[in-house]
């Protein structure tokens, strides 16, 4: 392969794995089901009868200390609907969680 050929693949696959790693590493909250039990209307109280601690499907141990899902989370459509005066503690929420509570006396 000629020398400028090398050069471009090298190039190109350097790009590539900036691309990759820059996609992996981001930290963008994932989006919410369309489905009844994830709709925007509902309250985030609600989000945590599920994705508080100890129940069915608990937020990873890399959650955000905040309980106020809608201005992190975007709807199906990818939209935010991130609402003022949001509580960013509920009852049931990080704060009742062990392993974030002990992430946030770090």
């Amino acid at each position: 392969m000629p020398e400028r050929g090398r050069w471009g693949l090298a190039l190109f696959l350097g790009l590539l794995g900036v691309f990759a790693v820059l996609l992996l590493a981001s930290d963008r909250a994932p989006k919410m089901p369309s489905d009844p039990d994830h709709g925007i209307d509902l309250p985030e109280i609600r989000c945590l009868s599920c994705h508080g601690y100890g129940q069915k499907h608990p937020r990873p141990e890399d959650h955000p200390l905040r309980d106020d899902c809608f201005s992190c989370h975007r709807d199906a459509q990818g939209k935010l609907h991130p609402r003022r005066d949001a509580p960013t503690s509920l009852p049931g929420g990080w704060r009742d969680d062990p392993r974030l509570l002990a992430k946030g006396a770090r």
